[in-house]
């Protein structure tokens, strides 16, 4: 596929279902592959399509307008998405953050310059928005994530540490 024929688009309920599978697609691909067993000790999912679910209905009612999800779509599939949040925090300068939460293209179509328009778009929202700043986590070891990353200006800010108690 070439990338003039994929569209950006913004998600509608009617992508529901698409979106469900990409983001398991993601779990299972990238939590299975990177995360290591004390990560997904602290971090396995007790029924993964609920927590999905929930998580998806969740922001299907974006009632505060913070949530925003783009699909990278072929003339058949639904191939790659992002989600992007906002949020605020007055004790910082840069007080308002948008934050890349999931972001997904698959792995037949990765190359083709999809996953950075996806970003570009989010970026653009966020703009609009007036975030001052944009964060992102991804599992240590995803070279993939974080070279994607470091070609669209992020850089490290900071590590999350985890422990089970």
């Amino acid at each position: 596929m070439k990338l003039t024929s994929i569209q950006i688009v913004n998600f509608t309920t009617s992508d529901y279902s698409e979106l469900l599978r990409l983001l398991l697609e993601l779990h299972s691909t990238y939590f299975n592959k990177y995360a290591s067993p004390r990560i997904k000790e602290l971090q396995e999912e007790k029924n993964l399509k609920t927590s999905y679910e929930i998580y998806l209905n969740d922001i299907a009612s974006n009632k505060d307008d913070v949530w925003h999800i783009l699909l990278a779509k072929s003339e058949t599939d639904s191939i790659g998405f992002i989600i992007g949040s906002i949020q605020e925090d007055n004790s910082f300068i840069l007080d308002k953050a948008g934050i890349v939460e999931d972001w997904f293209v698959d792995e037949s179509y990765r190359g083709e310059g999809i996953g950075l328009k996806l970003y570009q778009e989010l970026e653009k929202w966020f703009i609009l928005k007036k975030c001052k700043q944009v964060c992102s986590e991804t599992w240590q070891g995803n070279e993939l994530s974080i070279n994607s990353h470091f070609k669209n200006g992020f850089f490290i800010s900071g590590v999350t540490f985890g422990k089970k108690l």
